[in-house]
């Protein structure tokens, strides 16, 4: 018997509060819902105190879109996964699928569930995204039509480039700091798959991707090397300025400089990665 909990940003959660988690929690049988932002960092704020939580034993925890997940056995130990475990849902399978049943949606006959579903979403953006992931609507990648849609494209085109992101997590900078420290006294190449610990880079999730690609160009005033530059060799000469910058950093302390950029981070708004440059 597990629970699962999944913060999903584009869908409405079943559980928006500690009080609605305890109550979810006391059931028996399996259970899976959205949980909201504020449910999602207290059990962050709750881990930073005891690693073990008897109350939160068979629970299974999946923050920031799927970028960081955690796990309790039967006795309330909790585990952390650097890769994706196979309890993972992702937002379209989990809103066609359970998340209908939590909000009473699953059985009603088509008239009934449009009246109902335009009741909840009187916000047309939270409507259209809801739609999207329900129908499989591909709305941000939707196919450019005729000279008008040609046009569009073209103006567009930049906007496929990151923006600058963080996930609101020392724990998870740290654990990208060590992998490229190791990186680097190695001479290896931190590439996207060394920095996430995923050998498969369509796998990492995008938030986790975007935060690391963020992470990286504070710290080293480039993207992490793509596979043009690790077959042009030389991972020395790459290595040896990031191998300074990270000493620098350790001097200054890693948990005070992740302060520092995540503030930079979060004033920064909608900038590109490749645009955004971080100083101490």
């Amino acid at each position: 018997m597990y629970h699962l909990f999944l913060e999903f940003d584009n869908l409405e959660p079943g559980v928006k509060s500690v009080e609605d988690l305890k109550y979810v929690i006391r059931d028996d049988k399996h259970t899976a819902f959205v949980m909201s932002a504020v449910v999602a960092r207290f059990i962050k704020d709750a881990l930073i105190m005891n690693h073990t939580i008897i109350s939160l034993k068979n629970c299974r925890f999946a923050f920031a879109n799927g970028a960081e997940f955690v796990e309790f056995d039967s006795k309330g130990r909790s585990g952390r996964f650097t890769d994706t475990p196979d309890w993972f849902i992702t937002p379209g399978t989990f809103a066609r699928s359970q998340w209908l049943v939590n909000h009473e949606l699953h059985d009603l006959m088509t008239p009934q569930f449009i009246s109902t579903f335009l009741e909840m979403f009187s916000d047309v953006k939270k409507r259209r995204e809801h739609c999207n992931l329900l129908f499989d609507l591909q709305l941000e990648e939707s196919p450019q039509r005729g000279r008008s849609g040609a046009k569009a494209a073209s103006k567009t085109r930049g906007s496929t480039k990151q923006k600058i992101s963080d996930l609101s997590s020392f724990e998870l900078f740290s654990q990208f700091f060590n992998r490229l420290k190791k990186a680097v006294e190695a001479n290896q190449f931190p590439t996207v798959q060394v920095l996430t610990g995923i050998d498969d880079v369509a796998k990492v999730p995008a938030t986790l991707k975007s935060a690391v690609r963020t992470w990286f160009k504070a710290i080293s005033s480039e993207l992490p090397p793509n596979s043009k530059r690790v077959g042009a060799g030389n991972p020395e000469l790459f290595c040896a300025p990031v191998r300074a910058q990270i000493q620098h950093i350790e001097a200054y302390g890693v948990e005070r400089y992740y302060k520092k950029l995540s503030k930079a981070i979060a004033e920064g708004g909608e900038r590109y990665i490749a645009d955004f440059t971080f100083k101490l």
